[in-house]
């Protein structure tokens, strides 16, 4: 596995903020085996699957299934599977409106030893109090500001990167760019380490292993007035920040707030170009996922 971890270089106007990003042991460090997690004022949402099923979610949809499968602690966790003209994997959605300003979700994932790439991965959303689709079924458009959403995923890069691809957020903004060659709206992925966006399979990428769990977070901090473009994103492997980006303008309203978690395997799009590049079957496995209003951090013990 290659785990490259970089100084991010800021301008000076967030350098302070940057350096002030956490990293290493959060919230999860007073709670050995995530152990009473749950009652914590900041905790939105943990599922450990210990319980046997899938009652604290929303919607669910594919075959997601908890499952006695080798999981990262305990005794269970959930298995998605993807099988090629059956389905296109497995996806399970909590809403916790009206949500909240700034929301971080860390879950270990373990891909099959088989695993070739995803089309989409885990996912926050964010909209208005009123419409909890709002930010769904966007793909290709451009984001107004009253909804706005963050995936993190591995990227296969065109066949330059190994199976299961490179670690980066994909978002969806308003001031995000254009695909000039297709005219439209694809997510805008950020790669290690920032603040910049960073290029596909470059020096600073991080490749995942197979087989194996890896703790993963990501968060979302939404800019504190509408006209301002102070909000930012960050992601971290096994609790090493691995990437930091400031100055974004993610609402037009403070109304507007993250509030959704979408634990997606889309592991095959017919119509993508990506198609060719994925297996008939593979597996994802989650555990361990909390949802939090500040750091969460690698699971102690």
């Amino acid at each position: 596995m290659l785990v490259v971890v970089l100084s991010i270089v800021a301008p000076a106007w967030n350098a302070a903020k940057a350096q002030t990003t956490p990293q290493g042991p959060g919230l999860a460090a007073k709670y050995p085996g995530d152990r009473g997690i749950e009652k914590d004022p900041n905790v939105i949402l943990h599922d450990d699957f210990e319980r046997g099923d899938l009652k604290q979610w929303d919607e669910i949809k594919g075959p997601a299934a908890v499952t006695a499968d080798a999981p990262h602690s305990g005794s269970k966790c959930a298995a998605m599977p993807m099988h090629r003209g059956k389905d296109d994997g497995a996806h399970l959605v909590k809403w916790f409106l009206p949500g909240a300003d700034t929301v971080y979700v860390r879950f270990y994932v373990k891909f099959s030893t088989d695993y070739q790439y995803a089309h989409h991965f885990v996912t926050l959303l964010g909209g208005p109090p009123n419409d909890k689709w709002k930010p769904f079924g966007k793909a290709g458009l451009k984001p107004d500001g009253t909804y706005f959403t963050v995936g993190m995923e591995p990227w296969f890069a065109w066949g330059k990167n190994p199976p299961p691809g490179e670690v980066n957020l994909y978002s969806y903004y308003p001031a995000m760019e254009i695909d000039p060659k297709m005219n439209k709206y694809w997510g805008n992925e950020f790669f290690p380490s920032g603040p910049e966006k960073g290029v596909a399979a470059g020096p600073n990428r991080v490749i995942p292993p197979l087989g194996k769990w890896q703790c993963w977070e990501f968060m979302i901090q939404c800019n504190s007035t509408p006209e301002k473009s102070d909000g930012a994103q960050a992601m971290w492997v096994d609790g090493k920040r691995i990437g930091y980006y400031p100055g974004i303008r993610w609402r037009t309203s403070n109304d507007i707030k993250v509030f959704a978690i979408w634990m997606l395997h889309y592991g095959y799009d017919s119509s993508d170009p990506t198609r060719g590049q994925t297996k008939n079957e593979q597996t994802v496995w989650f555990d361990d996922i909390v949802v939090s209003k500040s750091y969460v951090g690698p699971m102690k013990g």
